[in-house]
Order: structure tokens, then C-alpha cells, then sequence
């Protein structure tokens, strides 16, 4: 996996841009043939991470990837857009379990009240897809 990260391609679009009480940072990174863009955005006890492109394993494996630097995944949800072929995946991190299983609820209330479509990837399936695009890469 190590050498899978040294062979990524970043673009720091922009970092450290203070938003309210937060910090973001916008990347595009590139692996192969594979884009996805991150936007971070790192508050004190959570960080969210919206990763957009075409090849979800891609970035599955980046998202299981930032669990070393941010903590353990508290929540995911996923937008497909079938006419583009792309998607949006937004992770929830934190050292603390700060998203319980009552926030949790509430979050997926509020989007379905909202008309949000989204599909809500555990922490397993998403290391499931990120194990998939590592056992797919090139030993390059």
C-alpha cells in the first residue's frame, strides 16, 4: 500500500483556507488513469472528506487510507450520478465517536426529508472496495 501512495499524483488546488471554525484544503489526486477530487474540510473533533470522481474503489482506498491521519470513519453516505458515471462519497472522521447511532439517524432523517438520495457504506464496505482496488492495480 505504501508504494501505492508514493505513485499518487497530487494537486493542491488550495490549503488552509479558513471557513468559519473550520480549516479546508481541496486536492486533486491522480493514480493511473484514476481523478478524484477531495475537499477537506477539518474541524477540532470531526473531519469530512468529500471525494468526488468515477472510480469509487479509488476512492475507497484513499478514504480507508486517511483513517491513520483523522480517526475512525464515523459515517459515509454516496451520491451516484448515473448520467456522468460519477459520484460523490462524503466520510465522517473522528478520534471520538462523536456520530452515535442516534446521530446517525437524525442525519439520514434530515437528508431523506430533504430528497437526498444517498447510499450509506459502513466502514467494512468500504475497506471491502478499497482491498479491491488494491488487489486490481498494476505491481508497477
Amino acid at each position: 500500500m505504501e508504494s501505492f501512495f508514493t505513485k499518487c499524483e497530487i494537486k493542491v488546488l488550495f490549503e488552509n483556507k479558513i471557513v468559519g471554525e473550520t480549516m479546508q484544503n481541496n486536492y486533486n489526486l491522480s493514480h493511473q488513469s484514476n481523478t478524484i477530487e477531495l475537499l477537506e474540510t477539518i474541524s477540532p473533533n470531526l473531519v469530512i472528506e468529500n471525494f468526488k470522481g468515477k472510480n469509487f474503489e479509488f476512492a475507497c482506498s484513499l478514504a480507508h487510507a486517511q483513517c491513520f491521519r483523522h480517526g475512525n470513519i464515523q459515517m459515509a453516505h454516496v451520491k451516484r450520478f448515473k448520467e456522468s458515471g460519477s459520484f460523490e462519497l462524503v466520510v465522517y472522521y473522528s478520534n471520538s465517536d462523536i456520530i452515535n447511532m442516534e446521530r446517525r439517524e437524525q442525519i439520514m432523517f434530515y437528508h431523506s426529508q430533504n430528497n437526498l438520495d444517498f447510499e450509506y457504506p459502513n466502514p467494512a464496505s468500504i475497506m471491502q472496495s478499497a482491498n479491491s482496488y488494491f488487489s486490481k492495480m498494476d505491481p508497477d
